[in-house]
């Protein structure tokens, strides 16, 4: 995997359990790959960035665009700190050079009613994209909003793109045999989707499929004892 950086993303709020947890699989799959990790507190983990901008949507895909910058590999892969990954997520699929792509076998795992489920839309924490591409797409929305903007989505959405008034980018879906797992927590950066908002308790709606087991991952239950 000598073509591909990991650019990990945290705002450093995650257990200590789980980031150990999450890194020793995380380690396990990627082997020799170089990091750029981007964090809010130091973390002895590859290259390191600090983030100190506010913690918003918009931020995130800004540090996307640092840690790319500070990659020298033809890919990149978007590694969030509430995600495991399988080797094969990293090794199984690459792009072409003019599309990102976003892995579909992407469980989410309910912390509040320990739960998998499967939602039928790509997210950001599975992005494999060519390293100068998502450069060239992450510039444009950085110049055409230098102060940011409260609507942000993943490159490639063509709804988001068409929103922000910026180039609609190729995108392309896979799959790999061994799924990735993403926690959906309420310390997330979406807290208006879901847990406590103005002492309001929001609920994240589940995907079409269900399950509280899963091939490789196991028992949800199992899974978040290194969360809670």
């Amino acid at each position: 995997m000598n073509d591909l950086t990991i650019l990990y993303i945290t705002a450093s709020e995650v257990p200590e359990n789980w980031m150990e947890f999450q890194l020793y699989h995380l380690k396990k799959s990627i082997g020799d790959s170089p990091i750029v990790s981007i964090s809010r507190k130091p973390l002895d983990l590859g290259t390191n960035l600090i983030d100190s901008e506010p913690k918003r949507y918009w931020n995130i895909y800004m540090q996307m665009l640092r840690g790319a910058l500070a990659a020298d590999t033809p890919y990149v892969a978007m590694v969030e700190d509430d995600t495991l990954y399988t080797k094969e997520h990293f090794t199984a699929f690459r792009p072409p050079l003019d599309a990102v792509s976003y892995n579909r076998a992407r469980w989410s795992l309910f912390t509040w009613d320990n739960i998998y489920c499967m939602r039928q839309r790509i997210s950001n924490c599975s992005l494999i994209a060519p390293r100068e591409y998502l450069i060239t797409a992450l510039k444009e929305r950085s110049e055409k909003y230098p102060n940011g903007n409260e609507y942000v989505g993943e490159v490639g959405r063509s709804k988001v793109e068409h929103r922000l008034g910026v180039t609609v980018r190729n995108c392309v879906e896979w799959y790999c045999h061994n799924p990735i797992v993403q926690l959906n927590h309420e310390g997330g950066t979406d807290k208006g989707d879901y847990g406590i908002v103005n002492g309001k308790h929001l609920i994240k709606k589940h995907g079409q499929m269900k399950a509280y087991d899963i091939p490789y991952w196991g028992k949800a239950t199992d899974i978040l004892k290194y969360y809670n």
